[in-house]
């Protein structure tokens, strides 16, 4: 019987490597079974006694991608950044990470025609991943070369699929002004990692407009069902993004997720019965 494969990502605590170990630990004590974070967090805790590894294994809790964004907007100025992912995806390699998570350089007011070319840096990253047994997807973010619709096809139609897949996040696809649900039907065989959030459809939310999962206008049993009808054996990562103005701690937030989650898919997530 079809599993689902459910994690959390730890930006609803916070950013940075101060807030990583409490986020570990609520996330696996909330019964989630993977947890993610930036490359940037792995590798600050490089000079720390067993690394990240020795937080992940306080808590009992497998890595299931890093997170990894670019800044380049010029193609042909891409090097340096591909240099940095190739160090972040090195170090989550050691941690038993599979996929590496792709972000785009942030926007600018002119219109950005260069997706071909964008997609061969993307390709070139995949590759080189692809050497020491990672693979990569991309993630489309607002505020990024990766917005729209409009931009979305446009990268995915360009990329290789052999070397670069899709890892949607369905509240920054529903926030950029896409449909999710329609989204990740189209591209559904070139998912490889998702970001599971909601939206709260342009509402304050203090969650920068998002909202626990099943709180939003997200269609979620329909991205469930796409998922399903694919058999998809990536990690779905609940994630809400974190704020000084949002109106419950990290944990709780986390578990609103869970039972939303667990209420909607039953026997069908791997998580049943585990945490609290």
């Amino acid at each position: 019987m079809f599993k689902f494969h459910i994690g959390h990502t730890g930006i609803t605590w916070g950013y940075s490597a101060g807030e990583a170990e409490q986020a570990v630990k609520d996330v696996a004590e909330l019964g989630y079974e993977a947890y993610e974070t930036f490359g940037s967090v792995i590798l600050d805790y490089a000079d720390k006694p067993g690394g990240f590894g020795a937080v992940l294994g306080r808590y009992g809790i497998p890595m299931s991608a890093a997170y990894c964004p670019t800044r380049f907007y010029d193609p042909a100025d891409a090097e340096a950044d591909i240099e940095q992912i190739m160090r972040w995806a090195k170090a989550a390699r050691g941690l038993g990470v599979s996929t590496i998570v792709l972000q785009a350089g942030g926007r600018k007011e002119q219109p950005y025609t260069e997706y071909p070319a964008m997609a061969q840096v993307l390709n070139e990253i995949g590759r080189r991943a692809k050497e020491f047994g990672l693979f990569t997807a991309i993630h489309p973010h607002t505020g990024t070369l990766i917005e729209t619709r409009a931009e979305i096809d446009a990268v995915l139609m360009a990329v290789d699929p052999d070397l670069v897949g899709f890892a949607p996040d369905t509240g920054q696809i529903q926030k950029g002004g896409a449909d999710a649900a329609d989204t990740l039907e189209t591209y559904k065989t070139l998912i490889r990692h998702v970001h599971l959030k909601d939206y709260g459809g342009g509402r304050e939310t203090g969650y920068v407009g998002y909202e626990p999962i099943g709180s939003g206008v997200v269609d979620i049993p329909r991205i469930m069902a796409t998922l399903e009808e694919v058999n998809f054996q990536g990690w779905v990562m609940v994630e809400l993004d974190g704020t000084r103005s949002a109106p419950r701690p990290p944990r709780e937030a986390a578990a609103m997720s869970k039972r939303y989650l667990a209420s909607l898919l039953g026997d069908k997530a791997t998580w049943l019965n585990r945490g609290n």
